[in-house]
């Protein structure tokens, strides 16, 4: 935990790709995240019980929104 809270601690954007967003720890990553300044974005099915704690969500299947995500990051 404490490599994967120093790694969060550091980055600068943080996405969460299909989780209920209810069990933890990996739920309070969101929050980690957002105290360090991270930009956050998940991409997701259906709201999760934290889609209201990212900077942004987008709905819809993970085959369809991680490729066209990741195509905008590569522009």
């Amino acid at each position: 935990m404490g490599e994967i809270e120093a790694a969060i601690g550091s980055c600068d954007l943080f996405v969460s790709i299909g989780t209920s967003g209810a069990v933890y720890p990996a739920a309070g990553f969101v929050d980690l995240a957002r105290r360090a300044g991270a930009t956050t974005l998940e991409l997701n099915l259906d709201a999760s019980a934290g889609s209201r704690t990212f900077d942004e969500s987008r709905r819809g299947p993970a085959g369809e929104l991680v490729p066209a995500w990741v195509e905008t990051l590569l522009r």
